[in-house]
């Protein structure tokens, strides 16, 4: 019962302690968590270069509109300026030149601020093409990133599945062990248990001789015992 109780009690603690070793995941390394810091860190230049072409993208398409409206009124300002020339050619006077002149003006002035558009909106795709080109350039710097990751991460991994491996070997040598332990204890036990047995059927096969002479002495000394009488019995008859 004592030995059951002590093996029950083995068999718990190396449960708990498979346990423990299964619910402790080894720690991963710091180079591994590095690069995937890094992988991190790149993907967050990544999205905000990403952000910054779609602010200027956002910032183009306004600008084009603007560009749009105001081609519209300057389309407006030449129809305008066309009449009025039409009107002065028929009507020579102070009042329609005058007309011509602030309808030359006026177009003059739209087309300056048209062109004012032109040129920020010629800006603005030199923001996108330059952000653009971060993009590529991060986006380089995060394949790279990746990449390091990755080969860390298998070089982790082969670690953990080489010292796994090593572990397992260790387990089956030392349950290899413990079997060869056990067959020996089996093989001293019955050695011992037929030495006890061939003992005692020793002992018993001695005590059995031992009574059978105890019981065979009574009768010679019987033997012994006749043996004058029948001396006195052959001299009498001689006399």
């Amino acid at each position: 019962m004592a030995q059951a109780k002590k093996a029950a009690a083995r068999k718990k603690t190396a449960t708990r302690k498979k346990a423990a070793t299964a619910s402790k995941a080894p720690a991963v390394p710091k180079s591994v968590s590095n690069a995937e810091a890094k992988a991190k860190l790149q993907e967050k230049a990544v999205g905000q270069a990403e952000k910054k072409v779609a602010q200027a993208q956002t910032k183009l398409d306004r600008q084009k509109n603007k560009v749009d409206t105001e081609n519209g009124k300057l389309a407006k300002l030449r129809t305008d300026l066309a009449a009025k020339r039409d009107k002065a050619k028929g009507k020579a006077t102070a009042a329609a030149k005058r007309a011509v002149d602030t309808a030359r003006g006026k177009l003059n002035t739209q087309r300056l601020k048209l062109q004012d558009l032109r040129g920020e909106a010629k800006l603005i795709r030199a923001e996108i093409q330059a952000a653009k080109k971060v993009v590529t350039r991060e986006n380089k710097k995060l394949r790279t990133a990746q990449r390091n990751l990755t080969s860390k991460l298998r070089e982790y991994q082969r670690k953990l599945a080489k010292k796994e491996k090593a572990e397992q070997k260790k387990a089956e040598q030392k349950a290899k062990r413990a079997a060869r332990k056990s067959t020996a204890k089996k093989s001293t036990a019955k050695r011992t248990t037929a030495g006890k047995k061939t003992t005692t059927r020793a002992k018993t096969k001695k005590a059995a001789t031992r009574k059978s002479a105890t019981r065979k002495t009574p009768a010679r000394k019987k033997a012994v015992r006749r043996a004058p009488a029948r001396k006195k019995a052959a001299t009498g008859s001689a006399s």
